[in-house]
C-alpha cells in the first residue's frame, strides 16, 4: 500500500471510530485530523468533505458485512439469500442509525456513488440462477424501502425489518 493510501485508511479508520465514539455531526474534520496525526488539509487533500468520508468508511462496512454474511451463507435462491444478508445489514444500519441516516439521506442524491456495489450484491443474490435484472431491482427496492422504513420506526428491530422483508419478496418469484 503506497503512504497516500496508507493515509487515506488511517483518516477512514480515525473517522469510523470518531463517528462511534462522539456521533457523525459531532464529529469535526479537525478532530479526525488531529487524531489521524494530519494536517487538516490532509483530510481535505483525500476526500472533499465529512459526508464524504463518511461515505467512503460505510462503504468499506458495509462490504465487510456483507463479506462475513456470503460466508455464513447457505441459501440457494435470490430471495433466501437477500433475507439472509438483510439480517446482518439491518443489524449494522440500525446499530449505526445515526449515521446511517446521515448516508442515506446523502445518497437519495447521489445514488451512483454506491451503484456499483449493488450491481455487485444483484448480481451475488443470482450466483447460479439465470439473472434476472427486473426481479433483482424488485428486490432491492423492496430491501431499501424496508431499511428506510425500519430506521425511521426506532421500535422495529432489524429481527422485524427482516420479517417485513421476508413478506414483501414472498410477492416476487424467483
Amino acid at each position: 500500500m503506497k503512504k497516500r493510501e496508507k493515509t487515506a485508511q488511517k483518516i477512514l479508520d480515525v473517522s469510523w471510530q470518531l463517528f462511534q465514539e462522539l456521533g457523525y455531526s459531532e464529529t469535526t474534520t479537525r478532530q479526525i485530523a488531529a487524531q489521524a496525526s494530519v494536517a487538516t488539509g490532509t483530510v481535505f487533500s483525500h476526500f472533499p468533505n465529512k459526508i464524504d468520508i463518511l461515505k467512503q468508511a460505510m462503504h468499506q462496512q458495509i462490504d465487510s458485512v456483507i463479506a462475513k454474511a456470503h460466508a455464513e451463507n447457505e441459501q440457494s435462491s435470490p430471495r433466501l439469500r437477500l433475507r439472509h444478508y438483510a439480517k446482518y445489514l439491518y443489524s449494522f444500519y440500525c446499530e449505526n442509525r445515526a449515521f446511517s441516516k446521515e448516508l442515506l439521506k446523502d445518497l437519495m442524491w447521489h445514488s451512483q456513488y454506491f451503484e456499483q456495489q449493488v450491481d455487485s450484491f444483484k448480481q451475488m443474490l443470482f450466483e447460479g440462477h439465470k439473472y434476472d435484472d427486473t426481479k433483482a431491482s424488485a428486490m432491492m427496492d423492496c430491501y431499501f424501502m424496508t431499511l428506510l422504513y425500519g430506521l425511521n420506526n426506532e421500535h422495529l428491530s432489524p429481527v422485524q425489518m427482516v420479517s417485513i422483508l421476508t413478506s414483501k419478496l414472498q410477492m416476487i418469484h424467483t
